[in-house]
């Protein structure tokens, strides 16, 4: 939320969002841990669907996903996916953090996650910048995933955003944030990376 459309008040405007003061609405569909249930994100975005017009809705964010285990077409997170964006509304997804095997560091492909595998989705990767202005130096994070889509062969993601090491509103008292205090940043701020963060720079 704080990488789409934070204010950056508490950082003197240094920790905006890519969309500031974009109106936000919240589906909590995970539990303190990260983890939940696929058939509450599919609840979540039905709902979105069937009100999107009353509640203002123009862009869904989906900064999480899970490994593939059946072909997009028989996959039910990819209908509803699919679905929503046949109702007018852009899905952005991350494309998962599964670029890098486990267990011996090396690149990987087909690791695309689902539902960032949706054929209709914006599915993005991650990049870091090095700290620098140019471009020229930018490099794919090694833990992103990268095409093609397991079983299908889809060409994802789609394309990479500012995914390493993003500051961004922290919720003081939630699990990470008391958990982690290494990547606190202030009192008042997180840095996270991954796919979901470079999701969240583009849905702002």
């Amino acid at each position: 939320a704080g990488l789409i459309a934070g204010s950056g008040a508490l950082s003197g405007g240094s920790y905006r969002g890519s969309a500031p003061g974009a109106h936000l609405v919240g589906f909590k569909v995970l539990g303190a841990n990260g983890a939940g249930k696929t058939s509450d994100v599919i609840a979540a975005i039905e709902y979105v669907v069937t009100n999107h017009a009353a509640l203002g809705v123009r862009v869904i964010n989906l900064s999480l996903g899970h490994p593939p285990t059946e072909p997009a077409a028989d996959d039910p997170l990819v209908a509803a996916v699919e679905d929503a964006v046949a109702s007018g509304l852009v899905v952005v997804a991350s494309a998962g953090n599964y670029g890098r095997n486990p267990t011996t560091g090396e690149i990987g492909y087909a690791g695309i996650a689902s539902p960032g595998r949706a054929p209709s989705a914006i599915t993005v990767g991650s990049f870091m910048t090095q700290n620098t202005v140019t471009r020229l130096d930018d490099r794919v994070n090694g833990y992103s995933s990268r095409g093609p889509t397991y079983f299908d062969g889809l060409a994802k993601p789609d394309f990479v955003a500012p995914g390493y090491r993003m500051v961004a509103a922290a919720a003081p008292g939630s699990t990470l944030y008391e958990g982690h205090p290494e990547l606190r940043v202030g009192s008042a701020y997180l840095t996270l990376s991954g796919t979901s963060m470079g999701a969240a720079v583009t849905s702002g």
